[in-house]
């Protein structure tokens, strides 16, 4: 049979193995070096990364000889120098009072402002580097530039905030104790467009993931504030707000509690009978997780009859952007809030009574 097989092949054509012959097994994957955190691990990571690129023979590390030592230690000091000058400089010309009020509203950035903010950001974002930001003094930063009446400068200081906390425990913990978390909830009433987009984000790395900074937001109102920027114009910014109520509800009863009263379910089913965006999923997956316990103040809320919720919810469910597979998080909310509220809850009946009529009397 195999002659037949090997005489009748068409020339050209592809071959596969018969299942006669053995397929050898396939080779492992190299395991690949860890990516560096910091700038210690940076020289590490590239002679592991490279290791292959090396003339043959033992790869294993074996002792440093002296001289390479020395190469290497130096190498890092530079780079370690280097680093602190940089954030020295930047930190110089950012807490620089004079200097930051002299910019004037709606004036353009000067270079060694716009430098100062770009290098910083071009490394805090590294945990290690966003700590020394601080101990070297980098929070005098933010009261300096959040009083400045141009724009841009509060802009990119809340883009630098936000850098520096995210997901750094040390950094929001002395965030926290420096009040920029209050100054943020005041700025975040009075900022418009991208810079308020970026003042929320400050605010959500300074909170989230970080209990004492979520407790302080939620005791000093933060929750009527991103409630109200749910309603906000920018896009955006009512994604970010959205996301961070979801959070709020999910691990803090007490902020649920607070967009309960402040009967946020109202102020999302307005906004998604006022037409499907790109924020219609994040703002419904609220109203998702506040009907999750049958609260039955949240059902009464949603069966409030001039709320109309389940006919727009139902119409929602019409629209054409739903038959994606991209939406798919956004039906399934919307099907499972009509599920919990309304399949269990009978209609309204309208009963008619007829008053009884005394009957006529003859004379």
């Amino acid at each position: 049979m195999s002659d037949n097989n090997d005489n009748n092949a068409v020339a050209g054509a592809i071959g596969y193995p018969s299942r006669s012959e053995e397929t050898p097994a396939p080779e492992p994957l190299p395991i690949q070096p860890r990516p560096p955190r910091n700038l210690q691990g940076l020289l590490r990571f590239a002679m592991e990364a490279t290791k292959s690129e090396d003339a043959p023979g033992n790869s294993e590390f074996g002792p440093m000889d002296e001289e390479r030592k020395n190469f290497l230690e130096e190498a890092l000091k530079s780079m370690t120098a280097n680093m602190a000058e940089v954030l020295s400089k930047s930190i110089k010309v950012l807490s620089n009072p004079e200097r930051i009020q002299s910019i004037q509203l709606g004036e353009m950035l000067p270079d060694d402002i716009i430098t100062a903010f770009n290098n910083l950001l071009e490394v805090v974002d590294d945990i290690d580097i966003a700590n020394d930001f601080y101990k070297m003094g980098g929070f005098a930063i933010f009261p300096v530039c959040y009083g400045s009446e141009n724009e841009q400068v509060r802009l990119l200081a809340s883009s630098v905030l936000a850098e520096v906390c995210q997901n750094n425990p040390y950094c929001q913990a002395r965030a926290l104790e420096c009040g920029l978390l209050n100054v943020l909830l005041n700025l975040v009433l009075t900022e418009r467009r991208l810079a308020l987009s970026k003042c929320l984000s400050a605010i959500s790395c300074t909170a989230r993931e970080y209990d004492p900074a979520c407790r302080e937001l939620i005791a000093q109102g933060g929750c009527k504030t991103l409630a109200q920027l749910l309603t906000t114009d920018e896009p955006m910014v009512r994604t970010k707000a959205a996301f961070l109520i979801r959070y709020l509800c999910h691990s803090y009863p007490e902020a649920k509690k607070q967009f309960i009263e402040m009967n946020v379910i109202r102020t999302i089913a307005e906004q998604i009978k006022a037409g499907r965006d790109n924020t219609s999923e994040h703002i419904l997956s609220i109203m998702l997780i506040l009907v999750e316990n049958n609260n039955p103040v949240v059902l009464a809320q949603c069966r409030e009859p001039s709320l109309d919720l389940k006919q727009t919810l139902e119409k929602h469910l019409e629209h054409s952007d739903l038959i994606y597979d991209m939406f798919r998080e956004e039906k399934e909310a919307c099907e499972e809030i009509l599920k919990k509220v309304f399949d269990s809850y009978p209609p309204i009946e309208v009963i008619e009574e007829i008053a009884d009529r005394p009957s006529a009397v003859s004379s």
